[in-house]
């Protein structure tokens, strides 16, 4: 497979788990600047222990999204911090109204 990017840009010490439990752990900082983080998961264990790292981070909201294409099975999943007031806020601030 050909990715096109740099070395460091393709990989992470520690494998899918380490990335993706690093970037749960950072969205935290930014909660309040960022509507959704998502990313993409392939391993049914790293699915399990970001599912548990989400709540211990007490996301809001979190959507998990199979997909799969012959014998490769892979799920993105969606987070937000922000609850539904909180999303509106977002919105009416963020968002223009086209009426």
């Amino acid at each position: 497979m050909n990715f096109g990017g740099q070395n460091n840009e393709l990989w992470c010490k520690g494998g899918e788990q380490k990335f993706v439990l690093n970037m749960i752990r950072e969205s935290r900082k930014f909660s309040s600047h960022c509507y959704w983080f998502s990313t993409l998961i392939s391993k049914q264990t790293t699915l399990k222990n970001a599912l548990k790292a989400l709540k211990n981070e007490n996301a809001a909201e979190v959507v998990t999204l199979p997909m799969g294409q012959g014998n490769k099975t892979s799920r993105v999943v969606a987070w937000t911090f922000m609850n539904k007031e909180q999303q509106q806020d977002w919105i009416k601030s963020r968002w223009k109204n086209k009426e």
